[in-house]
C-alpha cells in the first residue's frame, strides 16, 4: 500500500464528513484542503504551524508528524476541533493566545516546512505574523496566506508574489500559495528595502539606486519603461532646468501679485480711514439737519 494512501483516506473523510459550518467562523472549500494535501505531501512535510485552527488544524494533524496551533480561546473552533474524531492530538500542540501574544516570545525548536497564516486579519496583525514566521520557513517549504480578499491580506499577498524570498504557486478561491525560494533571507533585524523586487518596481526615483544596481538595472529587472510604469519617467538635467524656470516664473507672479493686493488692501484702509474721520467730525454734525432736508426734497 502506497505511503500516502492513509492520509489521503484520512484527508477525504474530513471533507466527506466535518460540514462546512464546522465552526462559527468559516471553513476552507474542499479545493484548498487538497492543495494543501498536494503541496505537504510533494514537499515531504513533517514539521507545520498555522495562525487559528478549525480544517487545517485536522487536516495538519494527520499531515505532519509536528503541527503547532498558534489560536485564541474564542468561539467553538478549538473545542470543536480538539474533540473531533478525526484530530490527531499526538501530533499537534496548541499555543492558546492572540498570536500579538504569543509569537514574540515563542522559540521555534525546529525549522518549518509547512506554514499557514489565518489569524486576525486586522492591519498590521498579518504582517506581524509573516514577520514572525518567515525566517523560520526553510528553502523549499510552503507559505500558505488565506482571505486574500481582504485588503490587508491582499496587500501582503501583493508583496509576496513580488518578493524573489517566494515563488508564487498560484490561488485557489481566497487562498494563495507560495514556496521558499533559494534567495539569501531578508534579516529580521535589518533594512534592505532596495534588495525587494516590490520595493524597486514601485521606487518613484529608479535612477537613484543606480549606484547600487548600476545603469539600467530597472530596465533588466523589469524591462522597458513604459507611460504606464509605476516607475516615473526619467528627467533628463535639460528638462529640469526648464521646470524650475518655469516655477521661478510662477512664483514671481505670485509675489507681484500679493504686492499688488496688499497695496490695493491698504488703499481701501486709508479711504475708510477719511470716511470715518469725516463722519466723526464736527462739521458732519452740524450739517445732519441739512442733509436731511435735502434727502426728503429729493424724494418728493
Amino acid at each position: 500500500m502506497n505511503y500516502q494512501t492513509p492520509r489521503k483516506d484520512a484527508i477525504d473523510r474530513i471533507i466527506r464528513e466535518v460540514p462546512r459550518d464546522f465552526h462559527m467562523s468559516g471553513s476552507l472549500s474542499p479545493q484548498v484542503l487538497w492543495r494543501i494535501f498536494e503541496l505537504h505531501c510533494q514537499i515531504g512535510a513533517k514539521t507545520s504551524a498555522e495562525t487559528g485552527c478549525g480544517l487545517t488544524t485536522l487536516v495538519l494533524s494527520q499531515l505532519s508528524e509536528r503541527h503547532l496551533s498558534f489560536t485564541v480561546d474564542f468561539g467553538d473552533s478549538l473545542p470543536n476541533t480538539r474533540s473531533h474524531p478525526l484530530f490527531r492530538s499526538e501530533t499537534t500542540t496548541f499555543i492558546v493566545n492572540p498570536t500579538q501574544v504569543s509569537l514574540p516570545g515563542w522559540k521555534f525548536a525546529e525549522p518549518l516546512d509547512f506554514v499557514i497564516l489565518d489569524g486576525p486579519h486586522a492591519y498590521p496583525f498579518p504582517d506581524l505574523e509573516y514577520f514572525h514566521f518567515y525566517p523560520q520557513i526553510r528553502e523549499g517549504g510552503v507559505l500558505v496566506i488565506d482571505d486574500i480578499h481582504i485588503p490587508t491580506i491582499g496587500h501582503l499577498h501583493d508583496f509576496l508574489r513580488d518578493d524573489e524570498m517566494w515563488e508564487h504557486l498560484g490561488d485557489v478561491d481566497t487562498t494563495g500559495f507560495f514556496q521558499r525560494t533559494h534567495v539569501e533571507m531578508l534579516s529580521p533585524h535589518g533594512d534592505g528595502w532596495p534588495q525587494q523586487r516590490y520595493n524597486r518596481r514601485r521606487f518613484a526615483y529608479p535612477d537613484a539606486l543606480n549606484g547600487m544596481f548600476g545603469e539600467g538595472w530597472y530596465e533588466a529587472d523589469f524591462g522597458p519603461r513604459t507611460p504606464n510604469s509605476s516607475a516615473p519617467k526619467h528627467v533628463s538635467g535639460a528638462e529640469l532646468e526648464q521646470v524650475e524656470a518655469k516655477l521661478a516664473l510662477c512664483e514671481a507672479e505670485l509675489s507681484a501679485a500679493r504686492s499688488a493686493l496688499e497695496r490695493e488692501q491698504a488703499r481701501a484702509k486709508r479711504s475708510e480711514q477719511v470716511v470715518d474721520a469725516l463722519r466723526n467730525s464736527s462739521s458732519w454734525r452740524v450739517t445732519a439737519p441739512l442733509r436731511a432736508i435735502k434727502r426728503v426734497f429729493s424724494a418728493s
